[in-house]
């Protein structure tokens, strides 16, 4: 690293100037951290995996192996390894948002959330799929991409043993087990077990169709919709019975089908008992009571 002589300090000690960065170093130590910066050096050591550029590093990377805590929420006394993580959840408690998107102004609570989200203007996506090409603006996108080629699901509901690849997921099925519904609708009050369900029932007020088919110009209120209608087009069948290996293209025609091999009728008619295998030959058989009134 090319260091030059600078002027005096006002404690009569000369300063040096970093001709990479062009910065003033105005000590021996500041010298020394911007020297590592260029060489690489890095002397500080940790005993059981790794080696760091600054003591103060190493010490804060120890932590991790001693389970020291040592910075208190004073709210809720939830303990973090560092001074920073503890001021960025504080903001949890006083909802201080500093980081703005410039581009839409939206405010986030920390930095790394920012970066995520203007990923979002700037259509990048870094993340590539080794499998597929298939790109992602997030690395979690691209491991949860990635249990679809692997079929791994590692998060199974207790009550039922059913399997998902995320955790998310996980809690919005358990929700059917629980029958927790948190998202309300404003409007007309009917609730939902997961966000994205009260987005598209909203979308059934506003009358919003943003989901648009490129080959007959179809508008839907939610991507998934658009997803299913787009295999009409294409044939595709992902989804193929066990039992006959027949195929389907949605999940729920499959599970509708699979009802055929195991008899299940899920849908009973309240006024005379009889049972269906989906609700739409439920509806169908109701029109019956309802005409003879």
């Amino acid at each position: 690293m090319k260091v030059s002589e600078g002027k005096k300090s006002q404690n009569g000690r000369k300063s040096q100037v970093c001709e990479v960065y062009n910065k003033l170093l105005t000590d021996s130590i500041h010298l020394q951290k911007y020297e590592r910066i260029h060489s690489g050096k890095k002397p500080y050591e940790c005993k059981q995996c790794k080696i760091f550029s600054y003591s103060c590093s190493l010490k804060l990377h120890e932590r991790t192996h001693s389970g020291e805590k040592p910075y208190e929420c004073k709210q809720c006394t939830k303990t973090f390894s560092c001074s920073s993580s503890l001021r960025s959840h504080e903001r949890t408690h006083s909802g201080e948002k500093p980081y703005e998107c410039k581009q839409c102004t939206k405010t986030f609570r920390f930095s790394n959330s920012l970066k995520l989200h203007e990923r979002t203007h700037s259509g990048e996506k870094p993340y590539v799929c080794k499998l597929c090409t298939k790109t992602f603006s997030f690395s979690n996108s691209l491991k949860l991409h990635e249990r679809v080629h692997s079929g791994e699901k590692p998060y199974e509901c207790k009550q039922c043993t059913k399997t998902f690849r995320s955790c998310s997921h996980l809690r919005v099925h358990e929700r059917t087990h629980s029958g927790e519904k948190p998202y309300e609708c404003k409007q007309c009050t009917k609730t939902f077990i997961c966000s994205s369900s009260l987005h598209s029932h909203e979308r059934t007020h506003s009358g919003e169709k943003p989901y648009e088919c490129k080959q007959c110009t179809k508008t839907f209120s939610c991507s998934s919709s658009l997803k299913l209608h787009e295999r009409t087009h294409s044939g595709e069948k992902p989804y193929e019975c066990k039992q006959c290996s027949k195929t389907f293209s949605s999940s729920s025609y499959l599970r509708v089908h699979e009802r055929i091999h195991s008899g299940e009728k899920p849908y009973e008619c309240k006024q005379c008992t009889k049972i269906f295998i989906c609700s739409s030959s439920l509806r169908s058989h109701e029109r019956i009571h309802r005409e003879t009134l």
